[in-house]
């Protein structure tokens, strides 16, 4: 568990000093994103621009978190990755087509614009992952993710706040890595197809 507390630790830091500079920065304005709807974002333009001026600040600040994380020197493997314009505009469609036509709180849509991933050696259950964030990160979402055969659990940052975008961990066993990279290529040709379709 000590690469985990430490990585968790160096997010929750990060998303907080980050938010700090997203607030008093000129492209912020106060958005409620569990009143905001998905659908919303295809009646107001200014909904998808504020989404896309987050993304390219996470994007000009990502070097300092990317520094932080390494200075840590952990065994576990990490990726991070800040999602492409691309594909925050695929996840708003599909969420319109296929959730409940896009009648669905922005934040539930929009929860990992910025991800990261660790990859335990040692597997851990999701009970397991649960106590030990119940404990000592008691502000932190904890979900377990099944689709088909990928497996993870999924904890989210700036869950306790709605005026904020939230960061996503993935928290993959070693046994797993396999079976759930070809989930993600499965999903990647889907938003390949897509991509040709509507670009």
């Amino acid at each position: 568990m000590d690469d985990l507390y430490s990585l968790i630790r160096a997010i929750q830091f990060n998303f907080d000093s980050i938010n700090k500079y997203w607030q008093i920065s000129e492209n912020y304005m106060p958005l409620n994103m569990k009143k905001k709807r998905v659908e919303d974002v295809y009646k107001d333009e200014s909904l998808l621009l504020y989404i896309l001026n987050y993304r390219k600040f996470i994007n000009d600040n990502i070097s300092e978190v990317l520094d932080i994380i390494q200075k840590l020197k952990l065994k576990s493997v990490i990726n991070t990755r800040v999602k492409a314009y691309n594909s925050i505009q695929y996840k708003i469609q599909n969420y319109v087509n296929n959730h409940e036509h896009g009648k669905i709180p922005l934040k539930k849509c929009l929860n990992d614009i910025f991800g990261l991933r660790i990859i335990l050696d040692m597997p851990l259950s999701y009970s397991e992952i649960k106590k030990f964030i119940d404990k000592e990160f008691p502000q932190l979402k904890c979900i377990e993710s099944a689709r088909g055969k990928y497996y993870a659990v999924h904890v989210y940052f700036g869950n306790d706040d709605n005026y904020k975008f939230q960061w996503e961990l993935q928290i993959w066993n070693k046994n797993q890595e396999k079976i759930n990279l070809d989930s993600h290529a499965k999903y990647k040709q889907d938003y390949t197809k897509w991509e040709k379709e509507n670009i």
